[in-house]
Formats: structure tokens, C-alpha cells, sequence
């Protein structure tokens, strides 16, 4: 499977966010989504979150991550990967995508992030 936004291992697909996604992204995950469900079905998800201006507002993060809501009956579940700092915070935006398994890691977890993403 050949995408352009993620990259993937099996049915675990990998995006790493450290700007604004503007609409020209946006697409290009969109297709990548499209193509994983028609090949995979289901899949799980690891996001890799940077720090960008667009994180200092709600709205902003989660017109950025508006993706999910699209795949949500598509995503077994997401390992979110970010600095401590602001785990608090994604915790409440997250929330709103709550058909969706999700878990919060800090970037040392490596290790704990792919148990968790790879575990039932």
C-alpha cells in the first residue's frame, strides 16, 4: 500500500503532525484513509504531535484532526504521542472524538506506545 501521509505496518498507520494541516494535506490524508479502509478495513492509528502555533487553540486542533470524526467507524483505535506538556489539554479535545479508543504517550514511550496500539 503506497501512501503519501502516513506510513504504515500492517494495519497500523503512523501520521506525524507538525504544522497546520491545510487543505491540500488534508486531502491527501483523506485519500491515504480512503485507501487503508478499502485494503485494511479497520485500522489503528499512531499520532505523532509537535508543538505548532495551531495547538494554542482549541479550534485550530481540532479542525486539524477533523479526520478522525470522518474515519471514526473505521479506527479500532489512537496512540497519541506527545510532550507531557500537553497531554492535559488533548485529553479535553479528544474527548470529542469519543467513538474512538485513545490513549496518551510521551515520546520517550516508544516501547508502550506499540504494545498498546498493537494489543486488543
Amino acid at each position: 500500500m503506497q501512501l503519501s501521509e502516513f506510513t504504515g505496518a500492517g494495519n497500523v498507520l503512523t501520521l506525524d503532525v507538525r504544522s497546520e494541516i491545510r487543505a491540500d494535506r488534508f486531502k491527501a490524508i483523506c485519500r491515504d484513509m480512503d485507501q487503508a479502509v478499502d485494503e485494511l478495513g479497520r485500522v489503528r492509528l499512531v499520532l505523532v504531535m509537535r508543538h505548532y502555533p495551531s495547538f494554542n487553540s482549541a479550534e485550530d486542533f481540532y479542525h486539524d484532526l477533523r479526520f478522525l470524526r470522518i474515519y471514526d467507524h473505521a479506527i479500532d483505535k489512537v496512540a497519541v504521542v506527545c510532550d507531557r506538556f500537553w497531554k492535559d489539554t488533548w485529553v479535553g479535545i479528544f474527548s470529542l472524538f469519543s467513538g474512538i479508543r485513545m490513549d496518551f504517550f510521551e515520546m520517550t514511550q516508544v516501547n508502550e506506545v506499540t504494545r498498546w496500539i498493537q494489543s486488543e
